[in-house]
């Protein structure tokens, strides 16, 4: 990163405006970063924002890794929404004001309450757009266009997997009939025929999307703050990428970890495994038109689960094969991740990759980074002595990315509360200096402690949770653990409220100070 900046960590989702329709949008997106960047924030962190299937919450298993989730278009700003007579109907009527009412107020995201209402109004939209002068004969029609043309090397394969999804009730690609499933020319085209109408609406959405989003960045940059994005280990195997690119992807293998203290059978994450073979004899020209699409869209991007470019936990569904690492010899895994992360970093500049490190990283993997000047993270409840002492923050390497928390853990405040009194007493230790004991319960003095110290890092970049701002509870996620708990945290004030709320402005002033007084 070359300088001392620090941000916040809130996923899209979670970003609450006075306006939403239940869940953060990319309008959303750029309210908080004026927000953050009034305050003296230069990053703001998102979790993926690619398209999830229905049903599915995680964005970690998104049925793309090009097109963006639809459901984060900003639909009360859509041109085309607010023209058509027929949108203006629906949303005007009692039980839609209601909807929206109940949507806006809620306390998690209801995904598919969301987008059934997204889809209707912008189905609408789509249709006026098609048949009005100012629509697809106009000006809006060129854009729309140009979007087509400078997009279609990923747009085109996705438009038309999402539309077959939809006719064929969501069945497994693999299942459906053979020209369409093996990418026969004459089937693609004649499918293409048959369904134009709806190929071409999801091409609309993602330039509702892509528009909007666009607008967001050049909000963020103006209010001085980078976008840092994520880019999955993995995409589903029923994704556009795994049906469009079968050279790319094993599907006869799944993903995961070895088995250790926490889990003895180890992980199995349903996520095909990758042809490494392949990919690296075509100089990894998918993953290279992925992080093209990256620097689309982030200033930054996270690189999830960066062991697994080194070495993958691969298991094959024939359960009479047993689970390995495909590949065992450690000079050859260090080669491999060694080749993929510069790869990575060709192609992010001058975008700038943060790869995830966590947990078991063999030494060799953790070289490879600092050779390539790619930092990892250093999470400061993770971060101990041999002794189990806290290590001081300032002892963090420049090139890393000091934290408070992931989207996987607890905050602060709850860290703090489920701590062994022993553990605190020796976090304490840290942040004191030795010079007091322990308080029992978190306060904001204990807070703004522990800010201080993450800021104070050696690390160039440092990234707390929102929630760890304001000292509040919120999980985005428990890991191992599945339901409507997972991936729906919204944050409880809108941006618009926030420096008009006593409890919220002390928070973000408080924020400031401490930015200042650590030199980011």
């Amino acid at each position: 990163m070359n300088a001392r900046r620090a941000g916040i960590l809130l996923p899209l989702f979670s970003m609450r405006s006075s306006s939403d329709w239940g869940t953060g949008d990319f309008s959303s997106l750029a309210l908080w970063a004026r927000l953050a960047g009034r305050h003296g924030a230069k990053i703001i962190q998102i979790l993926p924002v690619h398209e999830m299937p229905p049903e599915q919450e995680c964005p970690y298993t998104a049925l793309t890794a090009f097109a963006l989730e639809p459901a984060y278009i900003d639909v009360s700003s859509v041109e085309d929404v607010l023209q058509c007579g027929a949108t203006r109907k629906i949303l005007n009527s009692r039980k839609t004001k209601a909807e929206l009412r109940a949507l806006n107020k809620s306390a998690a995201v209801d995904y598919a309450r969301v987008k059934t209402l997204k889809y209707k109004i912008l189905w609408e939209g789509f249709r006026h757009f098609q048949n009005s002068p100012q629509g697809r004969g106009g000006a809006r029609g060129a854009e729309f266009a140009e979007f087509r043309r400078r997009s279609g090397w990923w747009l085109e394969d996705y438009a038309l997997f999402r539309a077959a999804k939809d006719v064929f009730g969501w069945s497994s690609w693999t299942q459906w009939e053979d020209g369409l499933k093996n990418r026969d020319e004459a089937a693609l085209s004649a499918f293409r025929a048959r369904n134009s109408e709806q190929i071409e609406f999801f091409e609309y959405l993602q330039w509702l999307a892509d528009s909007q989003l666009r607008a967001a960045r050049r909000a963020c940059s103006e209010a001085g703050v980078l976008l840092f994005g994520d880019l999955p280990f993995m995409v589903s195997q029923e994704s556009a990428d795994v049906w469009s690119h079968p050279g790319v992807f094993d599907i006869n293998s799944e993903i995961g970890a070895p088995p250790d203290q926490f889990s003895a059978e180890g992980q199995f994450w349903g996520l095909p495994a990758y042809r490494w073979p392949e990919m690296e004899a075509d100089d990894f020209k998918w993953w290279r038109a992925r992080i093209r699409r990256a620097r689309e869209i982030y200033d930054i991007f996270r690189l999830d689960h960066v062991i697994g470019f080194f070495r993958t936990w691969v298991a094959p569904k024939d359960r009479a094969q047993k689970p390995h690492f495909d590949i065992e010899d450690e000079a050859a895994q260090q080669r491999r991740g060694g080749r993929f992360l510069t790869m990575v970093r060709e192609e992010a500049a001058p975008g700038f990759p943060v790869a995830e490190d966590l947990g078991v990283i063999p030494p060799f993997a953790r070289e490879t980074m600092a050779r390539l000047d790619i930092p990892g993270y250093k999470v400061l409840r993770w971060e101990r002595g041999a002794d189990g002492s806290f290590l001081k923050p300032e002892s963090y390497p420049p090139v890393s990315l000091a934290a408070s928390a992931t989207h996987d853990t607890d905050t602060l405040r709850q860290w703090w509360q489920t701590m062994p009194q022993d553990e605190k007493a020796k976090l304490w230790d840290m942040l004191s200096g030795g010079k007091s004991a322990a308080p029992a319960a978190f306060s904001a003095g204990a807070r703004k402690k522990l800010l201080k110290r993450i800021f104070a890092a050696g690390s160039d970049t440092a990234v707390v949770l929102a929630q760890d701002v304001f000292g509040l509870e919120g999980r985005i996620n428990i890991p191992g653990t599945v339901g409507p708990h997972n991936w729906t945290y919204r944050f409880p004030k809108p941006a618009e409220e926030m420096e008009s709320s006593a409890k919220f402005r002390a928070g973000l002033e408080t924020f400031s100070r401490l930015l200042g007084e650590t030199g980011r």
